[in-house]
């Protein structure tokens, strides 16, 4: 229970994101650093996953509505099946 409350205290609400580095749709990496000054939303979402494929049409509308307004989604797929929150950072 003491590993999964600590665990738990690294992702608690409002603090910050440790950086990382992703490829966008088009294979180039981006850090999560790179957009400091913005506002990012990081959603964590899966393929077989029923609730993250219907928030996309809002995530969509959302990204449309403030793209110009200083605002990034940045998705990360979980249908990777060795991902586990947590480990290695």
């Amino acid at each position: 229970m003491a590993a999964n409350l600590a665990s738990a205290k690294k992702f608690a609400v409002g603090l910050p994101v440790a950086d990382f580095i992703q490829n966008d749709p088009d294979g180039k990496p981006v850090s999560l650093t790179s957009l400091k000054g913005k506002y990012v939303l990081v959603d964590f979402w899966a393929s077989w996953c029923g609730p993250c494929r219907i928030e996309y049409p809002y995530l969509k509308k959302a990204y449309s509505q403030f793209k110009d307004k200083n605002f990034e989604i940045i998705g990360i797929s979980l249908d990777d099946k060795d991902f586990r929150l947590g480990e290695g950072d």
